[in-house]
């Protein structure tokens, strides 16, 4: 697979058929249709296979973070936080750093890795223009996807980032004092920019499953949904390719916010498993439910802007993981920090 994998490098040269043009974040791309969307998180994933010859490619697609301004240092970080820590590379083949369009640099690394006893590889293309930098993934088994990957390659294009008419923190209107569930006639100390959904996706194994039945490709999403009231839901989904279930955490409890502190005080905490139906990301039967101890944290929250993305973040930092939220977040902007933000909070996490 090696010399094949060295042609992707003509990524940046191939023409495109006509096909569909989708977009995420700050890009826009086209795929062939064979080309399968997985379940969107805040990343974006797809995937073809030829089930005769058990191969298979995909191209995960990751949002845009604020650059450095040197594309050697965004790309380590990158290497490291995507590739090293979910798939154990081998020593790399080939990586090249080279002038991509409208000021753009690109920056691309192979490196062979093992799954499932199958030798396949992934790519990291890395892109940046010295203020904002944006990363895909590529991983196969095969060669005969390579000429979809020059497609994806060519035909990217970027966008500007969403116009923000005020660097002011979002508000929510809330209608009347809310009052605590417990003692209507209390006050609840709450923060209106806090309330509604909050979405966190990361591309790893929960702190509860077995990391190497998990396997090395897979996602957490989770979700808190705050009311006026001074209530709040959680909602966590586990997918993992390798992993025979799908893995739901459901809580729900009262919150606190005030002087920068936000404590969370669940009264209930389910988890279920459910096989997978049809062996994709749909939930089939439910094989085992039970209840987990509450765990009551304090976080230290902020909002910030993140300019490149033009996007805010609920920003939660402790002094060590929980069983809720898992390890820590790899964008050091905050230290301890796990990071929220309000896009795709519509996706039905309990499907």
């Amino acid at each position: 697979m090696k010399n094949i994998l060295v042609l992707i490098f003509l990524v940046f040269s191939s023409s495109v058929l006509a096909q569909s043009v989708q977009t995420f974040d700050i890009v826009s791309f086209s795929l062939a249709s064979t080309w399968k969307k997985e379940a969107q998180q805040d990343w974006l994933a797809y995937r073809v296979e030829n089930p005769a010859k058990k191969t298979y490619a995909r191209i995960l697609l990751y949002p845009s973070l604020p650059s450095s301004g040197n594309p050697e240092t965004d790309f380590q970080k990158e290497w490291n936080d995507l590739i090293v820590s979910n798939y154990k590379p081998g020593q790399t083949i080939e990586e090249s750093l080279s002038d991509y369009k409208d000021g753009w640099k690109a920056k691309i690394r192979v490196a062979p890795f093992v799954h499932n006893q199958v030798n396949q590889a992934v790519i990291l293309l890395m892109l940046t223009d010295g203020k904002k930098k944006m990363s895909m993934v590529f991983l196969t088994n095969t060669e005969e996807f390579q000429k979809d990957f020059e497609d994806f390659g060519s035909s990217l294009k970027f966008a500007s980032a969403p116009v923000q008419s005020t660097t002011t923190a979002p508000t929510t209107q809330v209608s009347g004092p809310p009052a605590s569930v417990s003692n209507p006639k209390a006050p609840v100390q709450i923060d209106q920019k806090l309330i509604g959904k909050w979405n966190r996706s990361a591309s790893v194994s929960p702190l509860f499953a077995n990391a190497a039945e998990w396997g090395t490709s897979g996602y957490t999403t989770c979700r808190y949904e705050f009311f006026a009231d001074g209530t709040y839901q959680y909602t966590e989904r586990n997918f993992g390719f390798a992993y025979e279930d799908i893995i739901l955490v459901r809580e729900t409890g009262q919150y606190s916010a005030d002087a920068g502190v936000l404590t969370i005080s669940p009264a209930n905490t389910q988890i279920e498993r459910y096989g997978k139906k049809n062996g994709v990301d749909e939930l089939g039967n439910l094989k085992e439910k039970k209840s987990r101890t509450p765990e009551k944290v304090a976080y230290r929250y902020q909002f910030h802007y993140f300019e490149g993305i033009g996007e805010w973040n609920l920003v939660l930092q402790a002094d060590r993981p929980t069983q809720r939220d898992g390890n820590f977040s790899s964008n050091t902007t905050f230290p301890n920090a796990w990071y929220f933000d309000q896009r795709f909070t519509e996706v039905n996490l309990l499907k």
